[in-house]
């Protein structure tokens, strides 16, 4: 268990990375953008740190600035989607043969050499369009996505399926941890010490991140080919395989139970990419918050999260808990979220609702252990390679589908209709989970869950 513990270790130092970054970088563009596109010397109109006694003047020379940042963030987050969703589409096929170190090594480097960019480019007096094209070699590799793929594989490589519930969560945990550390420490770090420093330690982290896989995690596809490297990657057969192995019927792979896992867990990282998208805007529309009101609640969500992954994944290996009972509470865990969310009236409610919700990050660890007992062990990197493309392209459903609905039923309608689809979600998921249970005791006697290949068997 100690090369998972080190193996979350790393993904932490990535996704600290990435986040505290990530919010940086958004900052600024907004202030590159303020200063040379708009053509302003007065830098104290470009104070992006906010100020409540904004003129009317000032307010509408920072709509006209974020209007112009909007469009670049736009491109680059079409650009880093796009080749990550490309990329992840062969590498999950490839390293069914080609190895899963090569995966994770290949996100690490990409992001340590965009981070590194980064950190040069953001002192220098360029046009901030510029600023996207470190994207390019981040995730010409697949970027984090491709970590968090390698990972799942090398975790269903490596433990046996009562272990895997629970080493999955605890990378799920390994995840948020980042997401948490990178939420809080990216704004301290960049009010004290600038966006150089802030890039500069994201670097070094991902070149961590990087020693780290290189030196403690051993490859775990034992009879990978060195001969494949990268001229066998882009092969078209590989994505012949990526269909064949989610649709064709043959032993050792339960189709409607794969199906089902794989539309919870879409669905399911949806309602979270969707509820992210219009939380602050929620908030300060229903409540009034500014956004460090918001900042500080989500931190404390997202902290919450991280304790109820952990307390979630003993209790499952513990009290033996099913997968779908640990799916049922983090889905009901949901479900009483979007329905207190819905109902918010005060600034209390909010937090209460956030901390009953502290269980729904549960599900697409759960959904994914479930989904890796339902095909052979030989497909394993191609199946996940599909839920590494579908929690890409989720964004582009969840977050249009609740903007949309949220800009038509603008509160002061109450009860928030927005959440109330979700609660309409939750409860289909959670229809669906009980057909996986249904279909898992009936299979039970038939050796649903795929048997533990010969050549483990004999080690």
């Amino acid at each position: 268990m100690i090369r998972f513990f080190i193996l979350g270790c790393s993904i932490v130092l990535l996704t600290y990375a990435q986040t505290s970054t990530g919010l940086m970088f958004t900052e600024l563009i907004v202030h590159r953008t303020c200063l040379i596109l708009i053509g302003t010397d007065d830098t104290s109109k470009c104070n992006i740190h906010g100020k409540n006694d904004s003129t009317a003047n000032e307010l509408h020379f920072e709509a006209e600035t974020e209007k112009y940042a909007s469009m670049i963030v736009m491109a680059k987050a079409m650009i880093e989607s796009l080749l990550s969703t490309v990329v992840s589409l062969f590498l999950g096929p490839w390293s069914d043969k080609g190895g899963r170190r090569p995966v994770l090594l290949g996100g690490t480097i990409g992001f340590t050499v965009m981070l590194t960019m980064l950190s040069l480019m953001c002192s220098w007096d360029i046009n901030p369009w510029y600023l996207i094209i470190p994207s390019i070699p981040g995730f010409i590799t697949g970027g984090t996505i491709t970590v968090v793929l390698g990972a799942m594989c090398y975790t269903t490589d490596s433990t046996e399926e009562e272990q895997r519930t629970a080493v999955m969560a605890w990378m799920q945990t390994a995840i948020f941890s980042g997401v948490v550390l990178g939420l809080f420490g990216g704004p301290i770090i960049s009010t004290n010490c600038g966006y150089t420093t802030v890039f500069s330690i994201g670097a070094i982290c991902s070149a961590l991140s990087t020693l780290v896989i290189y030196f403690a995690i051993p490859e775990s596809v034992k009879s990978a080919i060195k001969e494949s490297h990268l001229r066998g990657l882009f092969d078209v057969s590989l994505l012949k395989k990526l269909v064949t192995s989610i649709v064709v019927k043959r032993d050792g792979f339960h189709r409607f139970v794969a199906w089902l896992a794989i539309f919870v867990y879409t669905f399911s990282v949806m309602l979270q990419v969707g509820d992210t998208s219009i939380g602050f805007l929620f908030a300060k529309a229903r409540l009034d918050w500014d956004a460090a009101q918001y900042s500080y609640a989500a931190g404390i969500g997202l902290l919450l999260t991280v304790i109820a992954l952990s307390g979630a994944s003993l209790f499952g290996t513990s009290l033996g808990a099913s997968d779908t009972m640990l799916a049922t509470l983090g889905l009901v865990s949901g479900l009483s979220c979007a329905l207190g969310k819905a109902l918010v009236s005060k600034g209390w409610h909010m937090y209460l609702s956030t901390s009953i919700g502290m269980f729904s990050a549960i599900v697409p660890p759960v959904m994914r252990s479930i989904l890796s007992k339902s095909v052979p062990l030989d497909d394993i990197g191609t199946v996940l390679s599909l839920t590494g493309l579908l929690e890409t392209l989720s964004p582009m459903g969840g977050a249009p589908l609740f903007a949309l609905i949220f800009s038509h039923y603008l509160p002061p309608i109450y009860p928030s209709p927005v959440y109330l689809v979700s609660v309409a979600l939750f409860v289909l998921l959670l229809l669906c989970t009980a057909c996986i249970e249904v279909l898992t005791r009936r299979s039970r006697n038939l050796q649903f869950y795929t048997a533990t290949p010969e050549k483990e068997t004999e080690e």
